[in-house]
């Protein structure tokens, strides 16, 4: 398959590989034998020029050791319930994480510019907002970083733009990635929970009501990304079980 060079790879996400010119494509689908499914002819092997076919191989068992294992079963595209206070699904511009993610990428639907899916206006004040603290802190950690990390890019993206992220902070975040992500100009980080998203009409900003130390605050911004918790595989459940080991 003919691949762009190394130094056109740089700085940004175009295809590696070219493909075929349609030449090739036609002379390489004419290869195919369409077996479907083996019948024990052999004609793959009378075809294969590199003899890489061999039917004499008896099956084998391997026995590998690793220190770490990463298990891409993958998971559907469905979340865990958000509140209905928190206003997604009925604002437009209340979106989730992943909707927020594909919106950044320059392959998604606004060419990576950060917009209001209300008006198509360029905010300048964004929330990004986390309400699941029943999560295990593993897992909170793990959606605050990604929370962090869309913020930077949004940030870079957007001159000017004032990120907010509110969110009750879990223990491993506080002590393993907070002091990193105070750092982050544009971003402000405030330890509290979202209470409620509301907006008067349509020409108003969203209203985000949140606790943070025993009081009740309120600010107003033009987007509001949700945090989601996103429901696992039934199968890769299953597969976490024959494994022995806990996917959470």
């Amino acid at each position: 398959m003919p691949e762009i060079s190394v130094d056109e790879r740089r700085g940004n996400f175009a295809e590696v590989e070219t493909g075929f010119p349609e030449a090739v494509a036609v002379a390489e689908a004419k290869r195919c034998l369409s077996c479907r499914r083996c019948l024990g002819c052999a004609l793959c092997w009378a075809e294969c020029g590199p003899e890489a076919i061999d039917f004499s191989l008896p099956d084998e068992e391997l026995d590998l050791q690793f220190d770490e294992v990463v298990i891409t079963k993958g998971q559907d595209n469905a979340f865990y319930p958000i509140s209905a206070e928190l206003g997604f699904g009925t604002y437009a511009d209340v979106i989730t994480d992943l909707q927020f993610e594909r919106m950044l990428s320059p392959t998604g639907p606004t060419d990576g510019l950060v917009v209001s899916p209300l008006n198509g206006d360029i905010p300048r004040r964004l929330a990004i907002i986390q309400a699941d603290s029943k999560k295990d802190d593993d897992g909170r950690s793990s959606s605050l970083v990604l929370g962090v990390n869309e913020a930077i890019i949004a940030l870079d993206r957007v001159d000017g733009l004032e990120t907010v992220l509110v969110a009750p902070l879990s223990q491993r975040f506080k002590e393993e990635f907070l002091s990193e992500a105070e750092q982050i100009s544009g971003l402000k980080i405030v330890d509290g929970t979202p209470d409620s998203v509301e907006r008067t009409d349509d020409e108003a900003p969203l209203i985000l009501r949140y606790s943070a130390k025993g009081q009740q605050q309120e600010e107003a911004f033009d987007l509001v990304v949700v945090l989601t918790t996103p429901k696992l595989l039934p199968e890769l459940v299953s597969l976490g079980k024959r494994l022995d080991v806990t996917i959470s």
